[in-house]
């Protein structure tokens, strides 16, 4: 017998994956029954609400002579477009994050590193990516036909885009497997992103008065080009699986951390365990930086230390400038009634992108103690920045939009005050005691007060101001 007859052959991923599921402990009956009933309950509630809000969505579409609830300028139409453009971009970018193709802790330690084929591994992870990929572009188009008048046959246009996020997926998993031309594409997709932003930005300042060509007739066209679109997915989903096989344990783990931090702050409900891993992500990504003293007393020095942190990492700022925008589209898209709240909840996400270093200070009860001085000197000499950003873009917004000067004083002082609440807000204690309810079953109060906690008081400050509006 030689040797190559008597060695065993490599299980196939397939039984792999049959004796992974014949390890894992079998429930009864009775809660797998229990589990499923629960799950029909929410699904036929969401089938139901989805039944009654499509149908009557795409007949508003549809209708040819029919009058929308808000007024549709060229305007909102070109900065839609523009937004979803940045939309797919940032897809790109999302999914270059998180992989996009992503195998397990117990995947990575167990069967990849062992001569396993990963093509038939690793098929799973990527279908799944490819999914969530299309099921995002498809959301994109559905949002353009909601807010524009393009009027495209919706069958072939949101197609169409399916197909567009299936490509996108498999391209960004060739490049993972190939691992090179990643940070590559990172820099260009970001570029883009900044690019995009600024003409969302150029839009309301120019005032378009051509609207975007309709679709209504183009359903031959429509058609071809969803169809053309879906070539390209197949294509792209080939090659991708070809290079499955070149995937190693590092391409494959390659947003393992971010997607293990996503699912614990998602299942956790605390999103401070999300954010920290993402900026340590972006730290690295700098790669160096250039040394410089950092000058004055300790309020000041701080204070200079926060500037220069958003300076860095640029993200913040462009979520800033991005939301500027937003009030006049609100005043554009008929939203005036409302637009002293919209104004506030602006202000306030703006503010927020800006107080990194309040969250980090707040929540590092030791980095305080090697700082030196007061709890509350601290805080306050890192509230100094969001509260600028809050000022400046109330009254920036505020040249933009019909809003009184009474109302972008309130928005900016409610701003810096939510935000020093969202801050400082103290850990979450999932270990709190419990009160029935009764037929909504258990609630712990302790753990609502404290996700209450910033939000609560935005609620009743945006009612403070319809109230002073109205």
């Amino acid at each position: 017998m030689t040797l190559a007859a008597a060695r065993s052959p490599y299980p196939r991923p397939r039984e792999l994956r049959r004796r992974r599921r014949a390890g894992r402990p079998r429930r009864p009956p009775r809660e797998i029954l229990m589990v499923l009933a629960e799950r029909t309950i929410y699904a036929a509630v969401f089938l139901a609400i989805a039944a009654e809000a499509v149908p009557s969505t795409l007949g508003h579409i549809g209708a040819a002579g029919r009058a929308p609830v808000t007024p549709i300028t060229p305007i909102v139409e070109w900065t839609v477009i523009t937004a979803a453009v940045l939309g797919v971009v940032a897809l790109a970018r999302a999914l270059l994050a998180f992989g996009p193709v992503y195998a397990g802790a117990a995947a990575r330690t167990w069967l990849l590193s062992t001569p396993v084929d990963r093509t038939g591994l690793l098929t799973v992870p990527l279908a799944i990516a490819v999914a969530a990929g299309a099921g995002l572009a498809a959301a994109i188009g559905f949002a353009l036909l909601l807010v524009t008048r393009l009027g495209p046959p919706p069958v072939p246009w949101l197609t169409g885009w399916a197909a567009l996020g299936a490509a996108i997926t498999c391209g960004c998993a060739v490049a993972q497997a190939r691992r090179r031309p990643v940070p590559v594409l990172r820099r260009r997709l970001t570029a883009a992103g900044y690019a995009l932003t600024a003409a969302v930005l150029a839009v309301p300042l120019l005032r378009p008065a051509v609207p975007p060509p309709a679709l209504a007739a183009t359903g031959t066209a429509t058609w071809a080009g969803a169809l053309a679109l879906v070539a390209c997915a197949a294509v792209a989903m080939y090659a991708a699986r070809r290079h499955l096989a070149d995937m190693t344990r590092g391409t494959a783990c390659s947003g393992g951390e971010l997607a293990l931090a996503a699912r614990v702050s998602l299942l956790s409900l605390d999103s401070t365990l999300f954010w920290p891993v993402v900026t340590e992500r972006r730290l690295r990504a700098l790669a160096r930086v250039r040394p410089a003293g950092i000058r004055g007393n300790r309020v000041a020095a701080l204070v200079r230390a926060d500037v220069a942190r958003v300076l860095r990492m640029r993200t913040g700022l462009l979520a800033w400038a991005a939301l500027l925008p937003v009030p006049y589209a609100a005043h554009l898209a008929g939203l005036t009634a409302f637009l002293p709240a919209i104004h506030l909840v602006a202000a306030f996400l703006a503010a927020y992108r800006l107080a990194g270093g309040l969250r980090l200070i707040a929540h590092a009860p030791a980095l305080r103690r090697a700082l030196g001085g007061t709890d509350l000197t601290l805080k306050l000499a890192h509230l100094v920045v969001p509260a600028a950003g809050a000022v400046v873009w109330s009254a920036a917004s505020a040249l933009l939009a019909p809003i009184s000067p009474l109302t972008a004083a309130v928005s900016a002082v409610g701003a810096v005050a939510v935000c020093y609440r969202m801050a400082t807000r103290p850990p979450l204690d999932h270990t709190s005691m419990v009160v029935d309810t009764g037929p909504f079953g258990p609630m712990p109060p302790d753990l609502v007060m404290r996700l209450l906690r910033g939000p609560a008081l935005l609620a009743v400050l945006a009612v403070v101001q319809l109230a002073i509006a109205g």
